[in-house]
Parts: C-alpha cells; sequence; structure tokens
C-alpha cells in the first residue's frame, strides 16, 4: 500500500454494545458534569419534517410528485401498471449514493478514511504546547507530540501491517509500528464504593519505545466537583503478560502512580497482551443526592496511539444511573464527539471510543449513581480517610514531640546534677587543659612537648639566652599520625636541633595547628560520645517518623528512600549552615548556596510527602543539630568531665608533696605544667635530670612574644 497510512487508525467498533452517539463540544470535565447533574433522557426519535405522516392525503400526493421528478420512466404507457416496480428506476440523492458507498467499504478501508479525516481536519483542536519531547513510555502533561509529527512518524512507502487476534475474538490487520490496537477496561463499582479494574491491553511491540514492557501510569490524585482533591489508594493485585503473570511495583512519580516492572528485562519485538489488575479506593465522589465515578481509562500518558479504546462499569445493585458520559481528547480540549454510549445487561453500561486517540489523549467517563446502592461511609472509613490525609503530618508532629520532650527532660536532668554519665577519655595534658580553661594556647601546646619529652622522643633544654629542641629518635610508633606530623614540621628533613626563636617562628606554628586540631577533634569525640544515647533516640525517632509516613505511601520502599536521602542531604547542608569559615565572603557564599539546597531538597521532599510533614522533618534535623550543640557545651554533659578534670587538678596540688619524692613527678610534669600549678612543684635534687618545668615555662613565654602578645588559631569553646 503506497501511500500514507497513519497507522493508529484502526478504531473496531466493540460488538457487544449498540452505538448512540453525541456529538457536543465540551471544554471540559466540570462543564460536563454541570450539564449531567440530572438524570438523562431517552433519546428521542429522529423526525425529518420533509416526509409526511400518510394522515393527509393531499400533502403524501404532493410529496410523491415532487419524488416523482427524479426518476426515470423506462416503460411507461397507457396500459402499465403502476405497482410494477421494475418500470420504474428512482435516482437516488448524492447522500445516499455515498451512504451505500460507505456501507460496501471494508472494515479496513473505513479506519483508513477516518483517521485521514481526523489528521488533516482536527489540527485546530491539539493544543499548542504539544510539540515538546516525550519519553520512551509514558510523557507527562505538555510532552506530547503534534498530529503532524505523528502524521510523518507513520508515513512510509509501503506501509507494513501484521494480522492480530484481539482479545474480543476479531482478527484484523493493524500497523507493524509500535502502538495500541486494542484497550479494554473492565470496572466494577462495588457497594463498599471500592473500584475493581481489570485492563486488557493489546500492544505491538519492536524496540523502539517498548523496550522494557509496558508501564501504566494512574492519576494520583481524584478531584471533586468543588475543586477538593484527595489521594487515591490504589492496591495492585496482579500483572500478567500473554497469561503469564510479570512482578509488577507500583511508584509515586509526581502526580502519577506508575505500574511498572519491578526488575528490568528487554521486551523482545512482537505482539503482546497485558491484563492490569488492580483496585481503587477514593475515586467515588459522595454528594448529597447522588454519587459520582470519574476514571480516565487510558490515562492520558501513554507515549504510544490508542487505536481502539473502550470500557463497561458494572454498577452496584439494580438502580440504573443518574447519567453517563464520555469524553475523548486532550486535557482542556475535551469532546464528545467520537464516542457512544450504550447499557448493557445486568446493570452495566459500556463506552468505546469510535475514533483513536493519540499520543496524550484521554478516554475520559463519568457516571452520576443514585445514593440508594452504595453504602454511605462509616466512622471507620472516614478515619482511614483521615489518616491518608493526614496522617504523614500526625506522624511526623509525633516524631517532632518526642524528640523534644526528651531533650527537655534529658536538659533538666542534666542541670539538676542528677547524670553522672561518663566515657572512657584519653587524660592528655592538652586536654585536661583545654576542659578547665576552655582553650587551646602555647602554654597546651608546650605541655604536649613535655609529654614528647616523658617518651624520650625529645629533649627540652634552655639555655641562658634560648630555648632548643633536641630530637632524640625516630621511632614514633606511638604518637597518632598529626602527632607525627608535627614532629615532622618541627625537625624538618635531617634537622635533630630546632631552636626557639623568630626564624623558627613557621615551624613552631604549623605544629601547633596540629596539635591543636588533635585535642579538638578528642573533645568532639568524647561530646560524642556522652551525647550518643540521646543522638540514637533522637535519630531512632527521625526514622521511625519518616516509616510511619511511608507506610501511608502507594510504594513503602520508594518514599522511606527518598525520605531518607532528603534527611541526610538536609542535615549535611544544616551542618554547613553551623559551620564559621575565617573568610567572610566564602561564609556567606556557603551559607546562601546551603539555603538554595535546603529549599530544593524540601521541594521534592514535598512532591512525594505533605509539605507541612516536610518541614516538620526539617524541624526535627535542626533540632537533633541544636540540642546535640547544647549538650556539647561545657555547662551540659561535659559538666561532670570538668569536674573530673578539677578534681585531678586539686589532686596534683594536695599531694604536690608526695608526688616530688617519688618518680610520679617524671610521669605528671606535662599535666602540671598544663593545669598552671608549676609553682606547687619547685626544683629538687632529686628530679634535677628530670625537671623541664622552668623549660616550658621560658619556651611558653618565647612563643608568647613572637606572637605580639596573642596564641596563634586560640580557640574559645
Amino acid at each position: 500500500m503506497k501511500k500514507l497510512f497513519p497507522a493508529i487508525c484502526f478504531s473496531l467498533l466493540f460488538p457487544i454494545f449498540s452505538a448512540t452517539a453525541a456529538t457536543t463540544e465540551i471544554s471540559s470535565v466540570d462543564e460536563l458534569r454541570a450539564r449531567e447533574a440530572q438524570a438523562p433522557k431517552d433519546a428521542e426519535p429522529i423526525i425529518d419534517p420533509r416526509i409526511p405522516t400518510g394522515e393527509n392525503k393531499a400533502e403524501m400526493d404532493a410529496f410523491i410528485k415532487e419524488r416523482l421528478k427524479t426518476v426515470v420512466i423506462t416503460k411507461l404507457d397507457e396500459n402499465e401498471d403502476l405497482d410494477n416496480m421494475k418500470s420504474i428506476d428512482v435516482q437516488h440523492s448524492a447522500e445516499y449514493i455515498n451512504m451505500l458507498k460507505e456501507s460496501k467499504k471494508s472494515t479496513f478501508e473505513k479506519i483508513y478514511d477516518n483517521a485521514m479525516k481526523r489528521i488533516s481536519g482536527t489540527e485546530e483542536k491539539v493544543p499548542g504546547d504539544i510539540n515538546e519531547p516525550y519519553d520512551d513510555v509514558y510523557y507527562y502533561i505538555n510532552d506530547k507530540p503534534s498530529v503532524e509529527e505523528q502524521k510523518k512518524e507513520w508515513a512510509a512507502p509501503d506501509f507494513p501491517v501484521v494480522n492480530v487476534e484481539l482479545p474480543n475474538g476479531t482478527q484484523t490487520l493493524v500497523p507493524a509500528r509500535e502502538h495500541i490496537p486494542y484497550l479494554f477496561s473492565k470496572i466494577e463499582i462495588l457497594p463498599t464504593g471500592v473500584i475493581g479494574i481489570n485492563e486488557t491491553i493489546t500492544v505491538i511491540a519492536n524496540g523502539e519505545k517498548l523496550k522494557n514492557g509496558l508501564s501504566r501510569a494512574i492519576s494520583k490524585y481524584s478531584t471533586s466537583r468543588i475543586g477538593v482533591r484527595n489521594k487515591i489508594d490504589l492496591t495492585l493485585l496482579s500483572v500478567t503478560v500473554n497469561g503469564q503473570e510479570v512482578p509488577y511495583k507500583a511508584e509515586e512519580a509526581g502526580d502519577k502512580i506508575l505500574l511498572t516492572p519491578k526488575e528490568e528485562y528487554t521486551l523482545a519485538p512482537g505482539i503482546y497482551t497485558y491484563n492490569f489488575a488492580y483496585l481503587v479506593d477514593r475515586q467515588l465522589w459522595y454528594y448529597d443526592d447522588f454519587n459520582e465515578f470519574y476514571w480516565d481509562v487510558t490515562g492520558s500518558s501513554w507515549n504510544l496511539v490508542v487505536s481502539n479504546a473502550g470500557a463497561s462499569v458494572s454498577l452496584p445493585g439494580t438502580s440504573p444511573a443518574l447519567s453517563q458520559n464520555i469524553l475523548l481528547g486532550y486535557p482542556g480540549r475535551l469532546t464528545t464527539d467520537g464516542a457512544f454510549v450504550t447499557k448493557g445487561a445486568d446493570n452495566t453500561l459500556g463506552f468505546a471510543a469510535q475514533v483513536p486517540l493519540f499520543i496524550g489523549e484521554g478516554m475520559h467517563l463519568i457516571v452520576s449513581l443514585p445514593k440508594t446502592d452504595l453504602l454511605p461511609p462509616d466512622f471507620g472509613k472516614h478515619f482511614s480517610w483521615f489518616i491518608d490525609d493526614y496522617g504523614d503530618i500526625l506522624f511526623a508532629l509525633a516524631g517532632l514531640a518526642a524528640i523534644l520532650i526528651s531533650y527537655i527532660i534529658s536538659w533538666r536532668y542534666i542541670s539538676a546534677g542528677h547524670s553522672r554519665l561518663k566515657t572512657g577519655m584519653r587524660r592528655t595534658a592538652p586536654m585536661l587543659r583545654y576542659l578547665i580553661n576552655g582553650t587551646f594556647d602555647n602554654m597546651s601546646f608546650a605541655s604536649w612537648l613535655l609529654e614528647l619529652f616523658r617518651k624520650n622522643i625529645i629533649d627540652i633544654q634552655k639555655t641562658d639566652d634560648s630555648v632548643m629542641l633536641i630530637k632524640k629518635t625516630d621511632d614514633l610508633k606511638s604518637l597518632e599520625h598529626r602527632e607525627r606530623k608535627a614532629i615532622v614540621a618541627l625537625f624538618p628533613g635531617k634537622d635533630t636541633v630546632v631552636r626557639a626563636d623568630k626564624p623558627n617562628l613557621l615551624k613552631f606554628k604549623r605544629a601547633f595547628k596540629l596539635i591543636e586540631k588533635i585535642t579538638l577533634n578528642r573533645f568532639k569525640n568524647l561530646s560524642l560520645k556522652l551525647s550518643a544515647g540521646y543522638l540514637f533516640f533522637s535519630i531512632g525517632m527521625l526514622l521511625l517518623s519518616e516509616a510511619a509516613v511511608a507506610m501511608l505511601a502507594v510504594s513503602f520502599g520508594q518514599i522511606f528512600a527518598i525520605e531518607l536521602a532528603c534527611s541526610i542531604t538536609l542535615a549535611f547542608y544544616i551542618w554547613i549552615l553551623k559551620l564559621n569559615f575565617r573568610s567572610v565572603l566564602f561564609r556567606w557564599i556557603s551559607k546562601v548556596f546551603a539555603l538554595l539546597i535546603i529549599v530544593f531538597t524540601l521541594m521534592v521532599l514535598s512532591v512525594y510527602i505533605h509539605p507541612v510533614s516536610a518541614l516538620l522533618l526539617l524541624a526535627m534535623i535542626y533540632i537533633i543539630f541544636a540540642y546535640t550543640g547544647i549538650f556539647a557545651k561545657r555547662s551540659g554533659l561535659m559538666k561532670n568531665n570538668i569536674k573530673d578534670a578539677l578534681s585531678f587538678r586539686d589532686y596534683l596540688i594536695d599531694n604536690a608533696q608526695a608526688l616530688s619524692l617519688g618518680r610520679d613527678f617524671a610521669a605528671q610534669q606535662a599535666n602540671i605544667f598544663a593545669l598552671d600549678i608549676s609553682d606547687k612543684y619547685p626544683l629538687k635534687d632529686n628530679y634535677r635530670d628530670v625537671y623541664r618545668l622552668d623549660a616550658a615555662a621560658a619556651l611558653t613565654q618565647v612563643l608568647n612574644q613572637s606572637y605580639s602578645g596573642r596564641s596563634p588559631g586560640r580557640r574559645q569553646k
């Protein structure tokens, strides 16, 4: 067939229904709903005023005379009997002749002509924003190709066709292009208001768009006449492909729920029949005088042409529907043209499209039902709906309240002095000074050098005019990584002696920074250990709240993973906000960037959960940071460790005489200097060889003078 053949043009009528079609242009579903508020009347018979009824003989004679003007008399003389019908040939009207020609066309020819007229004559009915690129299997609004683009896509010198047996038993030729030649949705409205849907979809696949199988997109929300929007509750029952069950999953994507394969697989070219079975709740709306059901059969989101679409709706009970209608087309440009509705047996309504549905077009059903055949929602159902609508807010609020209450109670307990929480701490001289004074200064650095002297790594020698550090060994295995780097900074290369003067000031400054970082990190680690119980509890409440929120979603794993990823992102950038960089410009840039990322993360999270819930999760994360910081302060959980450090200082003071008599002085010399009690331990003969308090004091004085009276990197906590 060497002509343009838009393969989308196979609209086979469903044989189980008789067709009665309305052709009124409707701009929206809301307009149609307003028109269908009352029960429809039976269709009136068509009456042509030009045809006489036969009651008036004069009118009938005039009509016959006028009609005979268009006849050709072949054998008509005085003896001819007018009752002989063979004596007259009637010249039919052009309309009647065309109708006869149409009736003699095959189904294939009718479909072809129908599509040719549809492509060439309805260009104005397509929105102007449908010329954007589109996805592989389904598209989002404003991502539809134009009719001209679809026309070009299906153009070919020789258009290939295949013979397909549709699920309704019909065998027909369909284009070999990827499309859906048959879609039928069997919908059953149960008395409880739950909707059972069984969809049968035949697809022609050739590896272009249906690479990984067919995905089904369903609107996540149902909207009432007055604009109230509810999130539907969908339960996927099963999916089969050519009669074989295939694992599928339901996931949220924007305002859609996607039914996609659990495992990726390559769909070989061929003909496949999919069957989707699922239950939908909250798709019915309960009004004062009637109930209403709305459904988009195609979902208006496939990136595939649907040649033949239809649906049946089984009503609950025996009462007929108050009204029913069908709309076809793009969102905002809906019409009843090319569609029909009929009533079947067992209180069933039939809906079908007489024209193919192009990419992005939907088939919308609206059925108004009497209130007698549906059970009114009871308290349990209303409560379940309330949890569906606001449960994520309640769960997030409960988690936030648990975190706040636990921290308030814990803080009061700590403030009252009841908490005796302790943890193992490496009692180094710089750490003791930091606990008591909240600073790391040159005395802290000198006390670290005294610890190296005790370990026989360096010697500190004081002369009349200077202080020297002498490296005694290269065996630094007992030191931490940063401590070894500090030694290398003091004694670069093969140097073994460094004098404390201005030429070597940079060496001391580098070593100072490294030991300062070690001390601050030890303090932070100690704070983290002390607050671990409270931190684990708050993080546990956060995760528990997120899990409860995810339980309300269609896909628990998907929503929980999104919440967890967003929580980690929020926590990281809140931490960035709390950092104080030395550069003012860099500080402002980092804070603005962090705020932008936090806002963007909240927007992403709000797509999947309620925006209020997203803000509550942010509040939980911020409070965790805030209270952990408060606990880490000197007036918080550190209070007991500070008391221990002060008690140890009092011990060294009270036992100065006893410690001076034995070897304990050498072991405690660094702590004595760090705690600023050197005056309690004057130089004595019994420990003259190991006495370096005077040398450490001289070194501190030199460093203070070199830094013009201030300590490098001095920190106040």
